[in-house]
């Protein structure tokens, strides 16, 4: 935003007084360094432009106020950062405003995002205080926060607002509330929409329409349904030429996730009211076989895929559909890492399914997703925190997002309705649509007490049965057994408070397909 705040809020007052008319108003902030984006939300905000103007600027403001008050009396001239490697490129571009301007050093220091849940825990006994900030995803919040290495956020967020929960720059619903919050308190603040959508060529599907038609008696287009994504599969499936139906993962770490996204697609979520496991049931065998009569059609690698062998081989241009992260659009966008499918891919959210009654699911899965939290241990913590408002606050975030090298993708509602050119030129107004339609369904991960475990019990059992090493319903069966033991260890009330909590943040239709609106 620019820095002569006092010039913006007088054009302001004249166009809200009438002194000035729209296209007037818009250039007059384009020349005070007003983004074209967020000068259109202040022209069409229902707040109108004063009000929605303090709302989408202040996180930033109010964040950067802090952190100058907070480094003023900060006797640690660094603020530390643990951040999963790979992260970084969306905080460097800041790190020589926090040093030219507040004197303070951003240090960073990155793990394998499989590592960070573990250093956390790790600090909670060691106490160091060699991290101020720390960048988990949602589900190491529950154990971080009872293991009292981080901060419960809730009374900075209500004395900075910002702005969590805003329908017009806040966190879309309900990420805003599975990715921040544990048992309705701020854990942390979210700073990367991870989520998963599906793309596919859109050229292939140009090529052989005619013959698609012919085939299955309707118009080829991007799968609606998990039928159609099978029959699709099948249909471009051509390995002699090096081609495959899908890029779908099977292997270890990530499987896990193409089980759970079909099982909520059937309805089905991960446990009962009483923290009961629901996935040992006709629709988790039904996900689990949707999947092993697809993986004749997916790519010779899908059992050792990692994201970025993924990424690599559908920019490659070897194969026709992709299940990825919003990075993976970026990946398949750009000519660097995607030669075959620059300007080729059609994206949607994820296949929906067919409820008992008949009725269709449409149901995405919000998987990982990064965010800040403060460490306990900081020697700065206000500092800690007012960094990570500032990172996240909807203009800041707005920038850092597009930025190259880091996992940060949208999240808030103005980064997908009112997108910067920035981001609309890294993801496209289309794809930024179809997040956004997408993320309003999104189901979390595992994000309570010994969530970690949870999701690694599943995962290694649906790999199991993937390889031909279990039948379908013991993989089940003992992952159920897995879950049944870690609730106990853990606490089965614990868990299922911070369960229910969970559940009743979700979009109606899942709520009511697997119900969660009948639980007490």
């Amino acid at each position: 935003m620019s820095k002569d705040r006092l010039k913006i809020e007088q054009t302001i007052a004249a166009y809200e007084a009438g002194g000035m008319t729209r296209r007037g108003f818009l250039g007059r902030l384009g020349a005070l360094g007003v983004s074209t984006a967020i000068a259109n939300v202040l022209v069409q905000s229902p707040l109108g432009a004063a009000r929605a103007f303090a709302a989408i600027s202040g996180p930033e403001e109010r964040a950067w106020a802090l952190a100058k008050e907070a480094a003023a009396r900060a006797t640690k001239r660094t603020l530390t950062l643990l951040i999963p490697t790979g992260s970084i490129g969306n905080m460097t571009p800041y790190v020589d405003k926090w040093k030219n301007e507040l004197d303070i050093q951003l240090q960073f220091i990155e793990e394998p995002d499989e590592v960070v849940h573990t250093k956390g825990m790790q600090e909670a006994v060691a106490r160091t205080g060699t991290y101020d900030v720390m960048m988990p995803t949602a589900m190491s919040y529950p154990d971080w926060i009872d293991a009292g290495v981080i901060f419960d956020l809730t009374e900075w967020v209500e004395k900075y607002n910002p702005e969590l929960f805003n329908p017009e720059f806040g966190v879309v619903f309900p990420a805003s509330h599975h990715a921040q919050l544990y048992n309705g308190r701020v854990a942390g603040l979210l700073n990367d929409g991870d989520q998963i959508t599906l793309l596919c060529r859109q050229d292939m599907m140009d090529a052989k329409a005619e013959a698609f038609a012919d085939r299955y008696g309707r118009p080829i287009g991007v799968p609606l349904t998990w039928r159609e994504y099978h029959e699709l599969a099948e249909f471009m499936h051509d390995p002699a030429n090096g081609f495959y139906g899908s890029l779908e993962y099977r292997s270890r770490y990530y499987v896990k996730w193409m089980f759970m996204q079909r099982l909520m697609s059937k309805g089905r979520l991960y446990f009962d009211g009483d923290m009961n496991p629901t996935f040992n049931s006709d629709e988790g065998l039904a996900a689990l076989e949707d999947m092993l009569a697809v993986n004749q059609y997916l790519h010779p690698d899908a059992f050792s895929f990692t994201w970025s062998s993924n990424y690599n081989a559908f920019g490659r241009g070897e194969g026709f559909m992709n299940i990825v992260w919003p990075s993976g659009f970026k990946y398949s966008r750009a000519p660097s890492t995607g030669p075959a499918t620059t300007g080729k891919i059609a994206a949607t959210v994820m296949p929906a399914d067919f409820l008992p009654d008949g009725r269709k699911l449409h149901a995405g899965l919000f998987c990982w997703g990064y965010g800040y939290a403060v460490s306990k241990y900081s020697a700065n913590p206000e500092l800690a925190y007012a960094y990570a408002q500032w990172m996240t606050s909807p203009t800041i975030s707005a920038d850092a997002i597009p930025y190259l090298g880091g996992y940060s993708d949208p999240y808030r509602v103005n980064h997908m309705k009112q997108p910067t050119p920035r981001l609309v030129d890294t993801y496209t107004q289309p794809y930024l649509d179809t997040l956004y339609d997408n993320m309003v369904n999104t189901v979390p991960d595992f994000c309570l007490p010994g969530g970690f475990e949870y999701q690694d019990a599943l995962d290694k059992e649906v790999h199991a049965c993937m390889t031909g090493e279990k039948a379908p319903k013991a993989a089940l069966d003992d992952a159920a057994r897995a879950f049944d033991r870690i609730t106990r260890r853990v606490g089965r009330e614990k868990v299922r408070s911070a369960w229910l909590a969970l559940a009743q943040n979700l979009a109606d239709p899942i709520k009511e397909a697997a119900g969660v609106t009948k639980w007490t």
